[in-house]
């Protein structure tokens, strides 16, 4: 089924609606009170925008930016992860006041904590690798670059090579927005409350099938 970035459009839009409706709380104050809360919705809807990013990047098909917007939503995603964990206070306070090397989320605290929810082999730290191989200067990198140039300049079977890498880009989405609406609802006892429940956004559980896949969002 090909992509519906309409409903991509709407599912962030209800995102960005609830994010705006949690960062009016009072320990949050519109963005203007530096607390943990804030630093995770700040994350949060950086999420969002770079996904809707991710989605006219993709619409382009002329662009490799794609695996450098995404690798920049994995990077926000980690963090918002990380810092929701109640006992990083102190690294969401480091985050706020924009200390070096602050931005970075511990991912083998990331990977053990999926390990505790029943995720016998987390990816994290498998798929981070995989966008830094072709955010950065790397031969791989060049490749993609060639290979769109290629389709540009219409020289014949350029094009093949990018057929499947559309494909794996396609089904990033639905995996990249499960996340986002994951994390909002999720209310483990180990996060900081966001006071989000799957009710206040039907369009992302529908489109996460979340009747399948959240197992404690409440």
């Amino acid at each position: 089924m090909a992509l519906d970035c309409e409903q991509i459009d709407s599912c962030l839009s209800e995102i960005d609606r609830v994010l705006f409706t949690v960062a009016d709380h009072d320990d949050c104050q519109r963005f203007h009170k530096d607390t943990q809360l804030t630093a995770v919705v700040l994350l949060l809807v950086r999420c969002s925008s770079l996904l809707r990013s991710l989605v006219t990047v993709f619409q382009s098909w002329e662009t490799d930016a794609f695996q450098v917007v995404l690798r920049a939503f994995e990077e926000s995603w980690y963090l918002a992860h990380y810092l929701r964990f109640a006992e990083n206070s102190g690294r969401a306070a480091r985050w706020l006041a924009g200390e070096n090397n602050s931005w970075s989320a511990d991912l083998g605290a990331l990977m053990e904590f999926a390990k505790e929810r029943g995720l016998p082999d987390p990816t994290m730290g498998r798929d981070y690798g995989r966008l830094s191989l072709v955010a950065h200067p790397t031969k791989s990198a060049a490749e993609n670059s060639v290979a769109l140039c290629g389709t540009r300049l219409r020289i014949a079977g350029a094009d093949a090579e990018l057929v499947e890498e559309r494909k794996n880009e396609e089904a990033r989405f639905p995996d990249a927005l499960y996340r986002v609406f994951w994390l909002m609802v999720d209310q483990d006892k180990k996060f900081i409350p966001l006071r989000v429940k799957a009710t206040d956004v039907p369009l992302c559980w529908k489109f996460c099938d979340g009747d399948k896949r959240l197992e404690n969002a409440v």
